[in-house]
């Protein structure tokens, strides 16, 4: 717990970040958590930018939601293309 607490930002799962999970859902081909997950960085990425820090990258190994996220305007790693 030391090393969570000190090591992430913890983003509150809120009613607009879940509206914004179904949405992504409708637009992409992506299971619930996987849109989920898109909805917490697409929060994070844009929290980011308007404190002024650069842009973050998604990181997944799971090709659709590597092009979601892709099409939602993040820059996206996939972790498995660098063995």
């Amino acid at each position: 717990m030391r090393h969570f607490d000190n090591e992430y930002l913890i983003i509150p799962v809120t009613d607009a970040v879940v509206e914004q999970a179904v949405q992504l859902t409708q637009r992409h081909r992506l299971r619930g958590y996987d849109a989920m997950q898109l909805a917490l960085g697409l929060d994070a990425h844009a929290t980011t930018v308007a404190a002024g820090l650069p842009a973050l990258t998604f990181v997944a190994a799971d090709d659709d939601l590597l092009a979601a996220a892709s099409a939602e305007g993040l820059v996206t790693e996939n972790p498995l293309a660098h063995p």
